[in-house]
């Protein structure tokens, strides 16, 4: 089909983006915004895509009939470089989509790559389209013995498997698929550090036909002559009766229809207009929607055990010699938590043998427990098998896990939890639930018209929106004013947009970072950032994420288990956790901590390790959070520690990087000495600058290194620490190093590229309609980048997204393929073309689709639809 002809656009939420991209009307095609001249023009630019990035070289993106084998046994394996991070397909059988592309028979891949001892290959598989099933089975050999696997497993949609290497040299992976077609990315040295990209458009959501509204003191409706509310309240939020959740009448009084029958968007855009028209009335002194507040978390990874690498990342360890939380109570308002859960159930607050907790989910098609409000906070789950999140669950573990010799163990792990629930199905809650459940937690008059046995010490809000409340708000602010420590979520759009309750004042806001305490690919940031905190990032390896206590409903039973989440959801409970620590420090001195001492102590860089620009920045805020100063900071005496201004180190080549110590009174330095993995002792330290012990240069050699290998090695400090009162105690400083040699005949290469140009009189109609114009260039990559120019396009306003198509359904940015927006991928733009456009330059890469991103606005289901090249 040629370029400029028509096809259909499919994505499930494409006004969301509009939202996002601050568009507007405009039209394409026909509707130009220009009279002068409707074209047609030139659309010309560039794609780059990251380091480390490859595709299986016989995807079924052929073009052709069939798909011509290139890697389908050990004897042709594909050699991929180590790191990388690498899309593929495989498929037992051929046919024909529902959108008439088609597929082919690719049922073996083969890779072969080289590993260092420990070092992690994972794999992640989706179904190419709906009707199709994932059924994977990958396989890790040596090349020495290619008969032998050294481990295997079988993975179906959505779920990953993790391999490690047992030792050093070249090894096979192979993917063999028993079922339709299938993309997968297949991670190889998955503990290095490669972004990924994600596309996170953000859009306030609120309940359709509701409003939080407040009568003016004084006043009521029977005030103003013969104009009646129009509709009535379905919740009072205060014992005066002059606060509530209202309800619109479905028609007026004069039979005008209100919502019935209408889209969604159509309903929120009426609703906005009867709370525009509340605000206008003298009897009414606040309106506002009932804002719709999501848990903050991406999706689970494997549940197997392994060591939470983040808590020593926060100097945890350190910390628990002289505070756990003893005497603190954390109330967690999320989905619930499963009061049974092994890890658990010792740490709720309790009163006798009854849970001290409560669900504030007050619709019942959103609670999935049959009723409204009630006094039992376990959580349900969702409705649909093995979707549930049982975020709640997670949030309390990394909090309060019990130390009992199995699972994990939480921050402050003798503190106590009270579970309020204000989410229900798909992690959704609205504004007026939430304000309910931190009016219980901060021991105020609420709706459940109980009191807890004794207040919170600490609020847990993983949860948020865009969308300013003023009754959320004043909710938050009444529990801070109560004595209560609130922290809360920054956000998981990758963007500087406000999302509340993390927005208010006096609330600690926490952003997210991953293993090598790198801002995390998804974390907000900006000007009300307060810390930052490990929240884990999976992008290149699900061990990267934050562990902790979980359920898995996939088999139709909930099984009590543990799994690895990300997201600021996960680095919440971090700050929340060591707020308790810090309470107990100064509960020991009979001295009260509230929320004005612990930002007072946060903003006096005394509670964090300072991270990006010297001092307060947008993504950091005041620092990463650091255990031991905090509870120092409140008071407690501890071990001093050694410390290093870098966390980590990462050579490309031959190089020396200088590393300076901080040696604080009461620490001595022992001994210093380095560990590599390899052929060669490519790792060396030296001590230099004024030769006082404070400053070494750490030398790396890649001489006899092989090209495409990733080498793990770390510098060791050992020291001593003392304290008055108590026995000298020895410990190691570990900084890693990583040594990536790229190797230079290997270019980066994420597949075929299809640039589309889209119409955006789509958006105006909301949804896109089968009449979108859709303009295409194909472009194959050339020394690791993209070069494309779509022609004959009309005169209009555009998006312009581009991506492969791996499994040939039509679509691109599907699970497991490359995609990537015009300007950035997270905070994509409109184009207006009127003459020949050229310099456009964008990036894509790898990460879950576009539609199946976490993020509420995104679709499911759907990408964008390519014409036949």
């Amino acid at each position: 089909m040629p370029q400029g002809l028509r096809c259909v656009f499919i994505m499930v939420s494409f006004a969301a983006l509009l939202a996002a991209c601050g568009g507007g009307g405009g039209g394409g095609g026909g509707s130009s915004t220009s009279t002068v001249d409707e074209g047609p023009y030139d659309v010309s630019g560039r794609i780059t895509i990251p380091e480390f990035v490859y595709v299986d070289g016989d995807t079924s993106d052929t073009s052709g009939s069939s798909i011509t084998p290139v890697n389908n046994s050990s004897t042709s394996a594909q050699r991929v470089p180590n790191p990388s991070i690498l899309a593929g397909y495989v498929s037992n059988n051929s046919g024909v989509y529902s959108s008439g592309f088609s597929y082919f028979v690719d049922t073996t891949d083969v890779y072969l790559t080289t590993l260092i001892t420990g070092q992690k290959v994972t794999l992640e598989a989706y179904d190419a389209a709906t009707g199709f099933s994932t059924n994977i089975t990958a396989s890790l050999y040596r090349k020495t013995a290619p008969t032998v696997a050294v481990d295997s497993d079988t993975i179906t949609d959505g779920e990953s498997l993790t391999f490690t290497a047992p030792d050093s040299g070249e090894f096979y992976i192979e993917i063999i698929n028993a079922s339709g077609p299938s993309t997968y990315l297949l991670n190889v040295a998955s503990g290095t550090d490669i972004a990924a990209l994600t596309d996170s458009s953000v859009n306030a959501d609120f309940v359709p036909g509701e409003a939080i509204i407040r009568y003016a003191p004084g006043l009521s409706a029977s005030s103003v002559a013969n104009e009646p509310l129009p509709g009535y309240f379905t919740q009072r939020m205060n014992d005066a009766g002059t606060h509530g959740v209202f309800r619109f009448n479905e028609e007026s009084s004069d039979g005008v229809r209100r919502l019935t029958g209408l889209s969604r968007a159509e309903q929120k855009s009426k609703t906005l207009d009867m709370i525009e028209s509340l605000r206008s009335r003298p009897d009414i002194l606040l309106a506002e929607p009932n804002y719709i507040r999501k848990a903050y978390e991406v999706t689970p990874g494997d549940s197997e055990y392994d060591r939470q690498w983040h808590y020593p990342q926060i100097n945890l360890p350190t910390a628990w010699e002289e505070s756990t939380g003893n005497g603190t109570v954390v109330a967690v308002l999320d989905t619930g938590v499963l009061v049974n859960h092994p890890d658990l159930t010792n740490q709720l607050l309790r009163n006798g043998a009854s849970v001290v907790g409560y669900d504030f989910v007050s619709s019942t098609s959103l609670s999935n427990d049959g009723d409204g409000i009630d006094s039992n906070p376990n959580d349900p789950g969702d409705s649909t098998i093995g979707e549930s999140s049982f975020h709640g669950t997670h949030v309390a573990g990394t909090i309060a896990a019990q130390t009992n010799g199995f699972g994990g163990v939480g921050v402050a792990f003798d503190a106590r939890i009270m579970p309020i629930r204000v989410l229900g199905l798909g992690g959704s809650g609205t504004d007026a639930d939430l304000i309910q459940g931190i009016r219980y937690a901060a021991r105020l008059s609420n709706s459940s018209g109980t009191l807890p046995t004794q207040r919170a010490d600490v609020i847990n809000l993983s949860l948020g929106g865009p969308g300013f409340s003023a009754s959320l708000g004043e909710a938050v602010a009444d529990a801070i004013s109560a004595g209560v420590i609130v922290v809360a979520a920054a956000g998981n759009e990758n963007t500087s947009d406000l999302s509340y309750p993390a927005s208010y004042s006096g609330v600690i806001s926490v952003s997210a970072t991953g293993r090598s305490n790198q801002k995390a690919y998804y974390s907000n940031f900006g000007s009300t950032v307060d810390v930052a905190a490990p929240g884990g990032d999976m992008s290149s390896s699900s061990s990267n994420g934050i562990f902790s206590t979980w359920g898995n409903d996939s088999s139709g039973t909930v099984q009590l288990t543990y799994a690895y989440l990300q997201g600021t959801s996960m680095a919440t409970p971090h700050v929340a956790g060591v707020m308790a620590l810090m309470k107990e420090v100064r509960n020991t001195d009979s001295e009260s901590f509230n929320s004005s001492d612990a930002n007072t102590l946060l903003q006096s860089g005394a509670m964090t390790v300072d991270l990006g620009e010297a001092g307060r920045d947008d993504i950091f805020g005041y620092g990463l959070i650091d255990a031991a100063k905090a509870i120092q900071a409140a008071g407690a005496t501890i071990y001093p520690t050694l410390s290093a201004d870098a966390s980590s180190l990462t050579f490309t080549n031959s190089g020396t990087e200088t590393v300076t110590l901080t040696i604080p009174s009461g620490v001595t330095l022992d001994s210093f000495s380095v560990n590599s993995d390899g052929p060669t002792a490519w790792l060396s330290i030296l001590e230099s600058g004024p030769m006082d012990g404070t400053t070494y240069d750490v030398t790396v050699d890649d001489t006899g290194l092989d090209l495409g290998v990733s080498y793990p090695g770390e510098v060791l400090f050992e020291y001593t620490s003392t304290k008055s009162g108590s026995p000298a105690k020895n410990n190691t400083l570990s900084i890693p190093v990583t040594l990536v040699l790229v190797d230079p005949s290997s270019s980066p290469d994420a597949g075929r590229h299809y640039i589309l140009l889209v119409d955006d009189a789509s958006v105006a109609a909301d949804q896109g309609t089968p009449d979108t114009d859709v303009y295409q260039a194909v472009a194959d990559a050339v020394d690791g980048e993209y070069t494309f120019t779509v022609t004959d396009v009309p005169a209009g306003i555009y998006m312009l997204v581009a991506g492969s198509d791996n499994d040939d359904d039509g679509l691109i940015c599907d699970e497991g393929e490359a995609c990537g927006f015009y300007p950035i991928t997270g905070r994509p733009e409109t184009v207006e073309i009127t003459a020949d456009r050229s310099g456009l330059v964008f990036s894509t890469g790898y990460s879950e689709a576009v539609s199946s991103s976490s993020t509420e606005n995104q679709g499911s289901g759907g990408g964008y639809r390519r014409l036949q090249d």
